[in-house]
């Protein structure tokens, strides 16, 4: 015969309750217990700091843009306008041996004044990488898609940028205007080098896979997963003390 096990009242409680039932009773418990002996400004402090570690675990960055929004509305754009004066003391819109395509915004979008396309910081470390490769450079602010197909159709130019926001296979240009990469697959279109500086994804052909030669293609700048400002940084600093090696 087998030995039936007895189950006590809580037992049964126990295995018919949901645990993040009990979870949560048991915190309730502990910010009542807080209140009772150091009172309830101290149990309220105590629960807003454990929320705010929740949600940003929970939600991640779109929590933080939530939490930080009236900073990111005034703080965007005067960052781009930094950004922009900073550029003007450099050649824009010509074609030369290098040139940086950067995505630009249209004001009339949230979007745009939540999410920095760009930074004075990654625009300066990427300028003095290019010094000190000695290139030849220009940027392109406001390239539309047509400046784009002359850029890559242009056999002067050898080496692009493309800084901004998307994925493996496409990039945007402007806000909610998208240059799919796989627009350039054909034959005419060939650079030395081709730097995505945005964020990728695992699957889809990159414009690396289908302008650039395959021997080059390691020295590209290209990342399958999500980047964010200071991962640029670091990437373009190592470039740079890699040259300063050699």
């Amino acid at each position: 015969m087998t030995k039936q096990t007895s189950l006590t009242f809580l037992d049964k409680l126990l295995i018919k309750t949901e645990f993040k039932l009990i979870l949560s009773l048991s915190y309730i418990i502990s910010i009542g217990y807080i209140a009772t002996q150091k009172g309830l400004i101290m149990a309220v402090i105590t629960h807003v700091i454990i929320s705010l570690v929740f949600a940003v675990f929970r939600f991640g960055s779109e929590f933080i843009k939530i939490f930080f929004f009236p900073i990111w509305m005034i703080g965007v754009p005067i960052e781009q306008l930094l950004s922009l004066r900073y550029i003007n003391r450099f050649k824009q819109n010509t074609p030369e041996e290098t040139v940086i395509i950067l995505g630009h915004s249209n004001w009339h979008k949230l979007s745009s004044w939540i999410k920095p396309n760009y930074s004075t910081s990654e625009l300066k470390i990427l300028v003095k990488l290019l010094n000190k490769q000695k290139k030849n450079f220009s940027f392109y602010t406001k390239a539309t898609l047509r400046d784009v197909e002359d850029i890559m159709k242009n056999t002067k130019i050898k080496e692009v940028y493309f800084l901004g926001h998307d994925d493996s296979h496409v990039f945007c240009l402007g806000t909610n205007e998208y240059l799919y990469y796989c627009e350039f697959r054909g034959g005419q279109y060939k650079k030395d080098y081709i730097h995505q500086v945005h964020c990728g994804t695992k699957h889809g052909k990159s414009l690396i896979d289908y302008v650039v030669p395959e021997e080059n293609r390691e020295e590209c700048f290209f990342f399958r997963k999500e980047i964010n400002g200071a991962k640029i940084i670091r990437e373009f600093k190592k470039q740079i003390n890699q040259k300063q090696l050699h």
